[in-house]
């Protein structure tokens, strides 16, 4: 069998692993979910859509169909959820085939509602920080969906702006049925002392950890390099033992070549662990002593008290 066909046996075998597994961890119950689109449909009878509408859930976790999909998405729009239920009935008419007659009634059912539907647009007052997050109701909202009319459900929503060394600052604003609102958010005040503990103390501890990272450096190439050139020694005297006048055996020219090849290991590994040891020592003797960074500390403090 040729690489080629084995690569693709063994594929296929995965793939039909993988679809196993997904089955097993997915399983699918057709009579129960049916028995819940029975009692969805009866509860959205007797208008208790909100006990249907967990039906429908449940039954289409159970065995998805775009017919209980199109009921979910009846009872959100009973529900007043008008943004969540027309994006629904368009899922459903997508999946649709052209000629079934469900189709034009899930379009239907979103044109009508698309004209409900509330928008709103969050703007950012300040984009200068790159780590700033703007959450609508949980979700993130990326640069692309700021100042842009969005789709939401009426009533209450909450956005919230967050970044590194300030407070989270929430904002609440209500959009009614068929409205469009605009809400201007902004970023929270500084944490207290968040400036002064991530200014000089990280440069410090920065050094401190690179100093550490030279000189375990350092010491492996201090060692590597002796070991190599006590070993270059023993080469030496096994090509001494077995080559005369520049004429060697096989175990002499063996470790003749092995010795060259130690010798630049051992070169490589001295010097190496002579500029790793001096770059660590030199980094050691220049960090800041305890007196200077609470001074450090202290001065950014008293800048920020007087803002």
């Amino acid at each position: 069998m040729s690489a080629r066909l084995g690569f693709s046996a063994l594929y296929a075998c995965a793939l039909l692993l993988l679809g196993r597994a997904s089955h097993a961890q997915d399983p699918r119950d057709p009579a129960a979910a049916e028995e819940l689109f029975r009692q969805g449909r009866a509860a959205a009878e007797k208008r208790d859509y909100l006990a249907a509408r967990a039906k429908f859930r449940e039954s289409n976790r159970l065995d998805p169909a775009l017919g209980t999909l199109f009921n979910i998405a009846d009872c959100e729009e009973k529900l007043g959820r008008l943004a969540t239920a027309w994006t629904l009935f368009q899922e459903v008419a997508q999946r649709l085939a052209a000629g079934d007659d469900r189709r034009a009634i899930a379009l239907e059912r979103a044109r009508a509602l698309e004209a409900r539907v509330p928008r709103l647009s969050v703007h950012l007052a300040t984009s200068a920080r790159s780590d700033l997050e703007v959450r609508r109701d949980g979700v993130v909202l990326g640069s692309a969906s700021l100042d842009t009319w969005l789709p939401v459900d009426p009533g209450e929503h909450v956005v919230v702006v967050s970044a590194k060394g300030t407070e989270p600052r929430s904002f609440v604003t209500h959009v009614g049925e068929g409205e469009r609102a605009q809400l201007e958010v902004r970023p929270g005040a500084p944490l207290a002392g968040w400036a002064a503990a991530n200014s000089a103390a990280p440069s410090a501890q920065s050094n401190d950890t690179a100093a550490y990272l030279l000189s375990g450096l350092g010491a492996a190439g201090l060692v590597t390099g002796v070991v190599a050139g006590i070993l270059v020694l023993d080469r030496k005297h096994t090509v001494d033992q077995n080559c005369t006048d520049h004429i060697c055996n096989q175990a002499g020219y063996d470790a003749a070549q092995s010795g060259q090849t130690l010798g630049v290991v051992t070169t490589v590994g001295l010097v190496t662990g002579a500029l790793g040891l001096g770059s660590a020592t030199y980094l050691f003797l220049s960090a800041p002593g305890p007196t200077e960074k609470s001074h450090s500390g202290a001065y950014l403090l008293g800048i920020r008290a007087k803002w």
